[in-house]
């Protein structure tokens, strides 16, 4: 979708108002189009609304508006994601549902951003957003509210008739591809933060567990295999986006391996006959990593710009433990009592 103009907040009407994930909500959730029934159980909103409650690492906010008959209408939502276990940094995940009457989009968007990052139960000093790089109001918003640009990704999904009929081609017998587990999440998590800039890696804050708590199906990593030392080639890491088909970021390392050709279409052609298949998210700056994705039968059908904000944290007395006050080290001087006299020299002749 394009969008095109400065969408202007319109001061008439009643306000949207915000409220947390309930019960009474999810009959608007589950007959919302936008979900998708093949979805797996953990991202329908009855397992959302279990997550809050249970484990406190995810909520969900709603903009409700009231319509002519003063009933409810459900505009738009944001998911608070934990992505560690931590809880040392949340993803917004933003979906709008339906135009509002008595405003406009972008302030319900706000209002629900500043009730997100103002979270009692999130509390937390770093957060992820991604935003459709054609929506310069919404990046306007977030930039706005502290967010900086990280990366920008292709949105690529499968097309049905490119999958069709073909047939699956080997793996090379000097590759393997290894789903996620206990034994390849460091692995993944090194060729994760591999690409990752500094300040990405330290607003995510991850440890191996972390990808394998979100792990989904599809998530794994493509190695060479050697006599001496298997080198990992490529990867898929889970990224959750609300309600919407489930995605996996395709990474690779930061030099170019030509065994990618032949060794990532069997691994890409898998993926693409999963049901439901997932979305990949393929960094918009690799032509090489494109070319391949496009082969094997996936279409570019979004842009999208990842954005974080991070705080400085104030530094606790147990991590200046080593560090002695002022006060101590000045203690013994006692300054109250008499100052001694100073010794001289005697006269000078």
């Amino acid at each position: 979708m394009i969008y095109s103009g400065r969408d202007v907040d319109q001061a008439s009407g009643s306000s949207p108002r915000v409220e947390t994930l309930k019960a009474t909500h999810l009959r608007w959730l589950l007959t919302s189009a936008q979900i998708s029934s093949s979805n797996k159980w953990t991202d329908q909103p009855q397992a959302m609304l279990l997550q809050t409650w249970l484990f406190r690492k995810l909520r969900v906010l709603v903009a409700l508006e009231k319509d002519d008959t003063r009933a409810d209408r459900l505009l738009s939502l944001v998911v608070l994601r934990s992505l560690n276990r931590r809880s040392s940094c949340w993803q917004l995940e933003l979906e709008e549902r339906q135009d509002p009457t008595s405003t406009s989009r972008i302030s319900v968007i706000r209002q629900l951003l500043h009730e997100a990052l103002s979270d009692g139960v999130a509390r937390s000093q770093s957060w992820l957003i991604r935003c459709d790089s054609n929506d310069q109001d919404q990046l306007d918003l977030v930039r706005e509210l502290g967010f900086q640009p990280l990366r920008r990704f292709g949105v690529w999904s499968v097309d049905p008739l490119s999958v069709s009929g073909t047939v699956v081609s080997e793996m090379p017998s000097h590759c393997r591809w290894s789903a996620l587990d206990n034994s390849t999440a460091r692995q993944l998590l090194a060729l994760e933060q591999a690409c990752c800039s500094t300040h990405h890696r330290q607003i995510l804050d991850r440890q191996w567990q972390d990808l394998v708590d979100q792990r989904s199906n599809g998530c794994g990593l493509l190695e060479r295999i050697d006599s001496d030392q298997n080198q990992v080639l490529a990867g898929l890491v889970a990224r959750p986006s609300g309600f919407a088909r489930p995605r996996l970021e395709l990474l690779r390392g930061l030099a170019w391996d030509d065994r990618l050709t032949d060794a990532l279409p069997p691994a890409l052609q898998r993926l693409a006959r999963l049901k439901p298949a997932p979305e990949l998210l393929v960094d918009e700056d690799d032509e090489r990593l494109q070319a391949i994705v496009q082969r094997c039968g996936f279409q570019s059908h979004q842009s999208q710009l990842v954005l974080g904000r991070s705080l400085w944290r104030k530094l606790g007395s147990r991590e200046l433990s080593g560090i002695r006050p002022l006060e101590s080290m000045l203690g013994r001087l006692q300054p109250q009592q008499p100052p001694l006299p100073t010794p001289t020299l005697g006269r000078e002749r």
